[in-house]
């Protein structure tokens, strides 16, 4: 069970002016039980549910830093001893989350599929890539989750076969993140889904339509416990080719759920530009030592250093998104009263006497009657002497004279005495 954040608008007024974000007190088992319960309550509004995940004790979601997984995948290089650095060195960079792969390299790529990637390395294929890296055994696999836990930082994996999965599942592990190349895979998304578990499920490659299915097929075994991750699979990823926008897509395609970035452009900047775009979760590829060789992903790995110069990035973007809604900032008080203008008194203007238009200018600082009201207090009576070059104040003049004259004019009547 999860807590869940409510989005509500209510129907035929300015959403600017009705958009509440509320947590409720209620817990419920899923997103559509909660808008039905909200519908029975008031059938007269219009609800949007968005999930709030809990992984380990931190938040993902609206309102919520973003979460940071720092994706060690293969760079353990088959060795449980580079595994437990990788550990190490994730939880000293201040990240949320470490993540690792779990596959067999004959179930996963026949023994001649060409590499879709470009390592400078030549008459080689996945499968010998792969046989490299998948040495680990289940007991290893044990040690290093337990590991992880022992050093109080939150440890998952992704799958790329049924058994996999089952390992893990035996690991009792918090989350599981499906690859974009296997979203099309939806026997494996399926024994997935049915752990009851987060899961993180990348795009690159996908279709929309394949993104909906791929979602449908999880949430079609009772899991509504998604967050969809933009991602292009291209290492590393130009800058221009990784299309940002796409988050906004994702999140206007599918408003229920949490979006994220799963990052393969070299360097920090544009893992961080995706805060602005509404990513609530970064997934970047982590090493310990950019020299190692076995796999291919250290070449376009950050280290502790660089993700924490994302942290700070990230934690910059966060604090200067600041609010939607276009309103009085604190941070402009001052600016309010003495960067605007007021009605100012360009001569000495005696109690009593009536306004004229070469009486009044309109100058610094703004603690007076605002600048549009010039027209409108013309003809107005002075109820006290005003200095010249003083800002005029609305009990220094006549308002009930004022107002009866504005309002004569709203009306189309003629002036009233």
């Amino acid at each position: 069970m999860f807590k869940i954040l409510i989005l509500a608008y209510l129907i035929g007024t300015n959403p600017v002016d009705t958009q509440q974000t509320f947590q409720m007190e209620e817990t419920y088992f899923s997103m559509s039980e909660c808008k039905a319960n909200l519908l029975a309550q008031h059938p007269d509004r219009t609800y949007q549910v968005m999930k709030e995940f809990v992984i380990d004790g931190k938040h993902i979601g609206k309102n919520f830093p973003c979460y940071l997984i720092a994706e060690a995948g293969a760079n353990h290089e088959g060795d449980i001893k580079k595994a437990f650095q990788l550990i190490d060195a994730a939880k000293e960079s201040g990240v949320d989350a470490i993540k690792f792969q779990n596959y067999t390299a004959e179930k996963w790529t026949t023994k001649n599929a060409p590499k879709y990637w470009n390592d400078g390395i030549k008459n080689e294929s996945q499968f010998d890539v792969f046989s490299k890296l998948d040495t680990l055994s289940d007991d290893e696999w044990k040690q290093i989750f337990e590991y992880a836990q022992k050093k109080n930082i939150t440890c998952f994996s992704t799958p790329f076969d049924l058994e996999s999965v089952e390992l893990l599942d035996s690991f009792d592990i918090p989350a599981y993140k499906i690859a974009s190349a296997d979203i099309t895979h939806l026997e494996l998304i399926k024994k997935i889904a049915s752990k009851n578990k987060p899961i993180f499920i990348s795009t690159g490659m996908a279709s929309m339509e394949e993104i909906h299915e791929a979602v449908s097929t999880i949430e079609d075994q009772g899991n509504e416990e998604i967050i969809i991750m933009h991602c292009i699979t291209s290492y590393p990823t130009k800058s221009e080719d990784a299309n940002l926008d796409m988050i906004k897509s994702l999140d206007l395609e599918f408003p229920d759920y949490n979006i994220g970035y799963s990052d393969h452009t070299l360097g920090t900047d544009i893992a961080s530009y995706s805060v602005f775009y509404g990513s609530k979760c970064i997934e970047k590829h982590f090493t310990y030592d950019k020299n190692l060789s076995v796999s291919r992903d250290h070449r376009l790995s950050l280290n502790s250093d660089d993700f924490k110069e994302l942290i700070k990035k990230i934690k910059l973007i966060e604090m200067s998104r600041g609010s939607s809604v276009r309103d009085n900032f604190s941070a402009e008080s001052s600016a309010v009263e003495f960067a605007r203008r007021s009605i100012v008194s360009k001569c000495d203007i005696p109690k009593g006497t009536e306004i004229t238009e070469n009486m009044i200018d309109v100058k610094r600082p703004g603690t007076g009657i605002l600048p549009k009201y010039f027209f409108k207090i013309i003809g107005s009576k002075t109820l006290k002497d005003i200095p010249e070059d003083s800002t005029i104040q609305w009990n220094d003049i006549d308002f009930n004279q004022w107002q009866k004259k504005f309002w004569s004019e709203l009306m189309g009547v003629r002036k009233l005495d």
